[in-house]
């Protein structure tokens, strides 16, 4: 049963531990509208770090349209204009391709990530990219969606290159410090904390999987359930994040906007890597937030969505 907490013990709500298991799997549901909050958890609380995977594809979107807002780049800009040389050539990138393709998933790139990708060792954006080098694209740029992270790779060194700084820098200025995030990071950019669940996939741990690798713009991020809501909240709630314009943008179709699943007024995103599941659900009609973090990537993340409703 989910329990109530106030904005005020929000934080420090009571540790659920269960004592059947001697192999503990940290988790948490957060459901949140305005200041109320009400919070299960197991072996984790509200400041517990997890990795919420592609969750973090709606922050790099975030980030892209707030750069975009100040002059920096521009979503109609050819991507060819903004990647290396060897990047373009290697993915045989068209000089049509533009970042809003890439935003909304219209590319036809095919997807870097596969079982054998994580064979590499501790690869950078650049050589993750490489790994599908000269496949041939799916369809396209526009004519057709297909859901591929080697997007959210793309735009995350664009990012790059737009502020002159590296992804997870870009991450903090945008995002995470307007957003009132004060404990997210993007993995490989710091140790990772104590507290960081050892994920479990097919019965082996892998904490050590997040702690030799970097995280990259398509699903990079660590975060607790408390800094999520908190990202959510700014985002579609309070509206601090976005322009009205860009907000609209973000949001402007009927399954997958820029960088969010769309559901009619139910938007957010789900996630899964390795040893993690995630899930991240508004109703933009209520406010209401549900969240989901698992440290198991085979775990069931329904719940969110289903909580808003």
């Amino acid at each position: 049963m989910i329990r109530p907490v106030s904005a005020l013990l929000a934080a420090v709500f009571c540790l659920y531990v269960s004592k059947a298991g001697a192999d503990p799997v940290a988790s948490i549901r957060w459901l949140q509208q305005g200041t109320e909050v009400q919070a299960e958890a197991a072996f984790a609380d509200a400041k517990t770090p997890f990795a919420i995977a592609s969750i973090g594809k709606m922050m790099t979107a975030v980030a892209v349209l707030r750069v975009a807002e100040r002059g920096d780049l521009g979503l109609e800009d050819a991507v060819v204009d903004w990647v290396p040389e060897g990047i373009i050539d290697g993915l045989a990138i068209p000089e049509t391709l533009t970042i809003r393709q890439l935003l909304s998933m219209r590319s036809g790139l095919p997807d870097y990530l596969d079982d054998a990708f994580y064979d590499l060792d501790a690869p950078s954006a650049r050589e993750a990219l490489a790994h599908v080098y000269g496949e041939p694209l799916l369809f396209g740029p526009g004519e057709d969606f297909d859901y591929s992270n080697t997007n959210y790779v793309l735009l995350g060194l664009i990012l790059e290159e737009a502020t002159q700084v590296p992804y997870e820098e870009v991450m903090v200025r945008e995002v995470f410090t307007p957003a009132g995030m004060a404990q997210a990071f993007v993995f490989g950019a710091r140790e990772l904390p104590a507290a960081f669940p050892n994920g479990h996939e097919g019965g082996e741990h892998v904490r050590a999987v997040y702690a030799r690798n970097r995280g990259f713009g398509d699903g990079g991020v660590i975060s607790s359930a408390q800094d999520l809501g908190r990202f959510l909240s700014a985002l579609f709630v309070e509206q601090s994040l976005l322009s009205e314009g860009s907000l609209r943008m973000m949001l402007d179709a009927d399954d997958y906007g820029l960088g969010v699943e769309i559901d009619g007024p139910i938007v957010g995103h789900s996630g899964g890597d390795v040893g993690f599941a995630s899930d991240a659900r508004v109703d933009l009609e209520t406010g209401r937030i549900g969240i989901i973090l698992v440290a198991d990537g085979e775990a069931q993340t329904w719940w969110a969505e289903e909580a808003v409703r």
